[in-house]
């Protein structure tokens, strides 16, 4: 639990870090808002591939291959994260009336809703995925010896 804890305080590092960056290069700069979003999530997957690797997990596993899985994690769980994303958005757009009540779905727009249950299961995908595969402890096989 201790693990999940300490991956989601530096979630919330990761989450400010994509902020400043995606402000900074959208709002400053004039960058297209879908480049600076992804330039946001690298920055922060920097972050967190650091912080985990050093504070979280401990890993001393060797960096090419914990890197390479990194990416692939991070990849994969951001291209997760637009799916449920869209799905999501397409479904509340028609239906939200019909799952919650009208004076609260007027407040939150169903982008907002799909939003979150994205970012939910971008959380529990990369957890699980860095935890038990990225930066588990590699096995001594005998001809390591």
């Amino acid at each position: 639990m201790i693990h999940f804890l300490k991956y989601n305080l530096i979630g919330v590092v990761n989450t400010l870090i994509s902020l400043l960056v995606v402000w900074v290069l959208y709002q400053c700069f004039h960058l297209n808002l879908v480049l600076a979003n992804f330039l946001g999530f690298v920055a922060g997957a920097i972050n967190s591939y650091c912080w985990n690797r050093i504070w979280n997990f401990k890993s001393e596993n060797k960096k090419r291959t914990e890197t390479l899985r990194f990416i692939s994690v991070f990849l994969f769980a951001y291209l997760l994260n637009l799916l449920v994303l869209k799905g999501c958005d397409i479904y509340l757009s028609d239906n939200l009336a019909n799952l919650i009540p009208l004076r609260i779905s007027g407040w939150i727009s169903p982008g907002y809703i799909a939003n979150i249950l994205a970012n939910i299961v971008y959380v529990l995908v990369s957890y699980s995925l860095f935890r038990f595969w990225v930066f588990a402890p590699e096995k001594i096989t005998n001809h390591d010896f």
